[in-house]
């Protein structure tokens, strides 16, 4: 049976007799590794039952997109290659009938099945199939080996045969190594495995630590890669087993459980008593370790926040960093950059006709340029009452004003683990955390700063869980 092009034969000998099955061994090729922005470049199947290899295929495709320099030297597919080829969208219905009733075998078959998916998809077509991961499948099979990549494999099983990262030569050396696989161990025991695999194809294939040893109880999990130092991400959960699972049950869809299902090798769990001490180590540990994923809580070294002064009876707004020593009753808002603060200053100066003198977003003498404009009413020259701008100037503040700290003084909140029934309380001052103890006290130490994401989880979290959340008052 020949390939499009001729260039190789596969030998049509049995593969697997007296056992009923029908794989399709696939390979692709890319012009990168963003799922949901790259495109397929070449396609190389083969059809292999229990009789043999019953056909093979191969395509190369047009991404309609610029192929670049690195891939170009990475798998030898240059633009001037695929510029007659044909579009995935003039092959996907031949495509899908060759593929249809077939496991889809490959080596780290979620990022080949991904690549597919969104292709069809793209065209209107929904592909699911049941999946074989070979790379899986040798570590299964043998977990003495060190490398499980193919062209180690291939080495290892002593195949006269060079992996080139092309699809229909990769695939090919595919099949030669599940034949060598088939030759050293028994049948059924591939078929075994086989069936064990595909009962949970979404685990990456590069994990080592059991997903399904994880608790279902409530903490907050670390995903590394191969640097054991800085995670690849940090998340919580309720349900630790359950969230972990659910980043790879849906990653061809999302570039970034794609990339992180990739490249995720061993897992970090740490239980937490309850919700709340989930969401504050999550947000302290992000903090902390920096991880590659993380955006939202990921802390900047700079908080930029609007301080409240007075000038001459009216109010005032200065673009400050944040102080440690500064009192939180003059400081709103919270953002990452200067730039951004005044950003979102300059849109309430024209949103809310305040004077860009009051807010030190000029620095003349007179009466600032918006009085020309009709845009300010005077206040910097005092035409305006201060009560009236002032007014103004609460309206236009009052998105970012925190909330007033609803307790007399400090608060525990009682946190009961639900498997194993320890408490724990969690102490609060004015919207700061004061630290975590075996019973409600008050806490020694009181230098805890304020932190924005604080306040903002455990606001959230009293207004979510009011009737559910016990909270003990404690005397100061």
């Amino acid at each position: 049976m020949f390939y499009n092009d001729a260039s190789f034969i596969v030998v049509k000998v049995p593969f697997m007799q007296n056992q009923s099955f029908r794989w399709a061994l696939i390979d692709l090729e890319t012009t990168g590794t963003h799922v949901t922005q790259d495109k397929i470049t070449e396609i190389a199947v083969i059809i292999v039952t229990e009789k043999g290899v019953e056909s093979t295929w191969n395509t190369l495709l047009n991404p309609n997109q610029s192929i670049s320099e690195a891939i170009v030297l990475l798998t030898g597919i240059s633009n001037h290659m695929v510029a007659k080829a044909p579009p995935f969208a003039e092959i996907a219905e031949d495509l899908i009938m060759l593929l249809q009733d077939c496991v889809l075998v490959a080596h780290n078959v979620r990022f080949d099945y991904a690549f597919l998916k969104n292709a069809f998809k793209s065209c209107g077509l929904s592909y699911q199939p049941s999946m074989l991961c070979t790379l899986k499948l040798s570590k299964a099979l043998y977990p003495q080996f060190k490398r499980h990549n193919l062209a180690n494999l291939v080495e290892q099983f002593g195949i006269p045969f060079e992996v080139q990262h092309r699809a229909k030569e990769d695939v090919f050396a595919l099949y030669l190594m599940l034949q060598a696989i088939k030759a050293e161990c028994s049948l059924s025991m591939v078929l075994e495995q086989a069936n064990i695999l595909h009962k949970k194809p979404c685990i990456p294939a590069h994990l080592k630590t059991n997903i399904h040893s994880l608790s279902k109880t409530p903490g907050v999990y670390l995903f590394y890669g191969r640097d054991k130092t800085l995670p690849l991400y940090i998340g919580k959960s309720v349900s630790l087993r359950q969230r972990v699972l659910s980043h790879f049950q849906a990653d061809h869809s999302h570039a970034k459980e794609f990339a992180m299902a990739q490249q995720v090798e061993t897992i970090e769990v740490i239980e937490t008593s309850g919700e709340l001490s989930a969401l504050l180590l999550e947000s302290s540990l992000i903090k902390k370790k920096n991880p590659i994923y993380n955006r939202r809580l990921r802390r900047k070294t700079l908080i930029v926040r609007f301080k409240i002064a007075e000038l001459n009876g009216y109010k005032t707004i200065e673009i400050v960093r944040e102080s440690s020593n500064e009192s939180s009753n003059y400081l709103i808002g919270a953002f990452s950059s200067i730039r951004s603060a005044k950003s979102s200053l300059q849109h309430l100066v024209k949103a809310f006709r305040l004077c860009p003198k009051l807010c030190y977003l000029e620095h003349t003498k007179g009466a600032c340029f918006y009085v020309q404009l009709k845009r300010c009413h005077g206040a910097c020259e005092q035409f305006e009452p201060a009560k009236e701008y002032n007014q103004r100037v609460f309206n236009a503040l009052e998105q970012y004003q925190q909330q007033t700290w609803p307790f007399k003084g400090k608060i525990a909140i009682k946190e009961t683990h639900p498997t194993t029934k320890s408490v724990q309380y969690l102490i609060f001052d004015e919207w700061r955390y004061l630290g975590t103890y075996d019973s409600p006290t008050v806490p020694m130490s009181e230098s805890k700063a304020h932190d924005v994401d604080v306040y903002k989880i455990l606001s959230a979290y009293l207004k979510k869980n009011t009737k559910q959340t016990e909270i003990i008052e404690l005397n100061s």
